[in-house]
């Protein structure tokens, strides 16, 4: 209890000093400022839930920022939450009606049962699903997959050195792989979205084009470093051998799964929005009364409370306009610079800003940055914005960063320092090839 409370008057001291800092901003963006690092800290020290810190936002912005009521709790249900909502209420259903066990003992007959080369054959299926569907949806989906066999091999929850690769590679794999299309993760499309509102047009291909050559090799990197700092204590996973036979409750859940896969591959052609699409499966699971008001209780909703967090940070942070003050802050740190040196910055940037907020958060306030930012520099505004759109989502470092990071602490097999150990390292070596290939090939 002491340690608690010494951390948090840390983390409450930390922002006051950055109050006190005498910056030549308007007072709201300064109170913001100080908000934003004392929030980071908890984040951090988790002396406190993370979701219980995530409450203290909308608190905060009320009171000390002079945010009205409506606009700091708005955020909490946004369309990314309720995505993340239906991500859970698949992922849930899978569990609840034995579907993800089945699917974990075809995936070790088909990929076999070596650490290594099970971990990377569930990193390219999620990859690949990510692409296609929402990585928020991908990781709450097979991260339980990977859960039943790391029960069923008898590793312990923070004790098992593979399980903390495990767990992180398919949450980071979910992230890497929506990165490939418009329609993987919410920032691309918002980076394709500022664009269009500079009358730059980015089709779908025209983003594989950009995204595919770095989202594949950087798979294999991850799963190599994953390995590399999480050596696997096992030589063999052991997996419960089942007999595939689907009951009258399975067929009904796969079948509701596939529907809403089938809804998200093909929103381009329908025009339901994905966060629609989401709801779905939970309206068709209760009408079949397959869920029922217990069910609903048990869905994630603290790491729902901590991205609507996030959100709600990041949206005062725009309006605050501290995303403006953050441009010229970048203008000058990395103006006169050469091409590489400027993107890997920016890269860097990006994803530094997303330890105190989720990517959607963040790329709601930095991209608008961005765009000026190019003109000044001189630099094409598209490659800006697309390193930009894909950096907040290499924030590999804590769980507000992205969805699947949120969804992988979820499991309790991790702890934050977990993460940060692993996520410094890739962070680092995402920046640098996204930069790398952007110089090279863009």
């Amino acid at each position: 209890m002491k340690k608690t409370l010494v951390y948090f008057l840390l983390s409450v001291f930390f922002g006051i000093c950055a109050y006190l800092i005498p910056l030549n901003i308007p007072q709201q963006a300064h109170l913001v400022l100080a908000i934003s690092v004392t929030i980071g800290m908890l984040w951090l020290t988790e002396v406190i839930p993370i979701y219980i810190t995530s409450l203290l936002i909308p608190l905060s912005l009320a009171i000390f920022a002079d945010f009205n009521v409506r606009d700091v709790f708005f955020p909490f249900f946004d369309p990314v939450v309720v995505l993340l909502m239906g991500g859970f209420a698949l992922a849930y259903s899978l569990q609840k009606y034995g579907l993800d066990e089945i699917i974990a003992n075809f995936f070790t007959m088909k990929i076999g049962t070596s650490p290594r080369r099970f971990l990377l054959g569930m990193m390219l299926a999620t990859a690949f699903l990510s692409m296609w569907m929402s990585n928020s949806a991908t990781s709450a989906v097979m991260i339980p997959i990977m859960l039943v066999v790391l029960k069923d091999t008898g590793l312990k929850p923070f004790k098992s050195s593979y399980a903390k690769a495990a767990v992180l590679g398919v949450a980071f794999a979910a992230t890497i792989g929506g990165f490939g299309t418009i329609v993987g993760t919410t920032p691309n499309a918002m980076a394709v979205k500022f664009l269009a509102d500079e009358n730059i047009t980015i089709s779908f291909l025209d983003w594989m084009y950009y995204s595919i050559p770095f989202t594949i090799p950087f798979i294999f990197f991850a799963w190599f470093v994953l390995l590399l700092v999480y050596k696997p204590e096992i030589k063999e996973l052991h997996v419960k051998k089942r007999k595939i036979s689907l009951n009258k409750s399975q067929l009904k859940t796969l079948a509701i799964f596939s529907i809403t896969v089938l809804l998200w591959l093909t929103s381009g052609l329908h025009k339901i929005p994905i966060a629609l699409v989401a709801l779905i499966p939970i309206v068709l699971f209760y009408t079949f009364k397959m869920f029922n008001r217990d069910d609903f209780g048990k869905f994630d909703w603290d790491i729902l409370i901590l991205v609507g967090g996030g959100l709600s940070l990041g949206s005062a942070i725009e309006a605050s306009g501290l995303n403006v003050i953050i441009a010229e802050f970048m203008k000058n740190m990395i103006i006169g610079n050469p091409l590489f040196i400027i993107l890997f910055l920016t890269s860097l940037f990006c994803i530094f800003m997303t330890l105190f907020s989720s990517n959607t958060g963040t790329a709601a306030f930095i991209i608008p940055a961005i765009i000026p930012l190019s003109t000044a520099l001189g630099i094409d505004t598209r490659i800006l914005v697309i390193i930009a759109g894909i950096s907040v989502s290499l924030d590999f470092l804590v769980p507000i960063g992205t969805p699947p990071n949120a969804v992988a602490y979820s499991t309790g097999y991790i702890h934050i320092k977990d993460m940060i150990k692993i996520g410094i390292i890739l962070a680092l070596l995402g920046a640098f090839l996204l930069s790398f290939f952007a110089v090279l090939y863009w």
